[in-house]
């Protein structure tokens, strides 16, 4: 496991706050972020020689997820914001869930670019 490709892709998360300062509203900025993150996964996942592409990638996507959580909790998305513990407990489980199945997904798509590259 190469711990920097995974802090790599999981600071990919920065693009949130950085396109967000466009203005754009938040559907049109998910159909900026979540696209441009997979592509970038899968370019590194796949071009990059890191091992066990699918594991790098969940990982990452894990602490991707992780991060979302710590910046809506430092931002007022937590308790602070209205929310019930429930409903706050079950959006941190699933940004968890949603990083880690783009980061699995990434992954995957990462191995079969690997494999159409042909061996190095």
């Amino acid at each position: 496991m190469r711990w920097p490709v995974v802090l790599l892709l999981a600071a990919t998360v920065l693009l949130w706050p950085l396109v967000g300062v466009t203005g754009l509203d938040d559907l049109a900025l998910a159909a900026v972020v979540v696209p441009v993150t997979a592509l970038v996964w899968v370019a590194l996942l796949g071009l990059r020689d890191a091992p066990r592409p699918v594991l790098t990638g969940t990982l990452a996507g894990l602490l991707y997820g992780g991060v979302l959580v710590a910046l809506s909790f430092a931002f007022g998305g937590g308790f602070g914001g209205g929310h019930t513990p429930g409903a706050v407990l079950l959006g941190a489980a699933w940004e968890l869930a949603s990083g880690a199945l783009l980061g699995a997904g990434a992954g995957l798509l990462g191995s079969g670019v690997r494999q159409l590259r042909g061996p190095r």
